[in-house]
């Protein structure tokens, strides 16, 4: 049977989603080969044609899933004014609507401890998305700093985050969880506006005075 020029590329591209999916929804050590394949409308004996391996799978879906998390983030910040956008990336990314969507939320906050036990490839590729993630956050902040303050900040903020969406997670009280999030936010946004080494805050008044 013949198909139809890139027909190869869809269907790996429908494997690739899936399982992307599925790991964040259910774990990646809990899905097999031949549940994504079935998710995929195919055949087990068909993953080999491609991919190498279940390893190289992994990998890429990790990857291809952070890719999502980037695009998302970016697609939260794009509507809101560029003196709002830090605000609007923070209260995005720890949202009730992100919390509760683990199959389509942040890989790292779904997938990080699993990453963590895989090969140095996929560990790699992972901590890519995740840099390529930070350095976005990076460019939200006030005005200052070095670029390596700037990464170092972005670094601890993000870490903040998707920590607390892992926390949020583990409980089963919503109330608490939202207290969580509603936490993490307000940390998080304090410590984006700490002024950078080298500056002083503008004392209260100050601004008033000088106009």
């Amino acid at each position: 049977m013949r198909y139809a020029k890139g027909h190869k590329e869809e269907t790996r591209r429908a494997i690739l989603e899936k399982a992307a999916y599925r790991f964040r929804q259910d774990g990646i050590n809990a899905v097999g080969i031949k549940t994504l394949m079935s998710d995929a409308g195919l055949t087990h004996g068909g993953f080999y044609a491609h991919f190498r391996s279940r390893d190289a799978l992994v990998a890429e879906a990790a990857e291809e899933a952070l890719r999502r998390t980037y695009e998302r983030l970016k697609s939260v910040t794009a509507n809101a004014e560029p003196e709002r956008r830090l605000d609007a990336f923070v209260a995005g990314y720890l949202s009730p609507q992100h919390f509760e969507d683990m199959s389509g939320g942040c890989a790292g906050a779904a997938l990080a401890p699993e990453i963590a036990r895989e090969d140095e490839e996929t560990r790699r590729r992972f901590r890519r998305g995740i840099e390529r993630i930070v350095e976005y956050l990076a460019d939200l902040l006030p005005a200052g700093g070095t670029d390596a303050d700037r990464h170092e900040r972005a670094h601890s903020i993000f870490a903040l985050m998707m920590g607390s969406v892992q926390l949020a997670r583990i409980g089963v009280d919503r109330r608490s969880a939202r207290s969580i999030l509603a936490g993490a936010k307000a940390s998080a946004l304090a410590m984006a506006e700490t002024p950078w080494a080298g500056t002083e805050p503008a004392r209260h008044g100050q601004a008033i005075a000088s106009a």
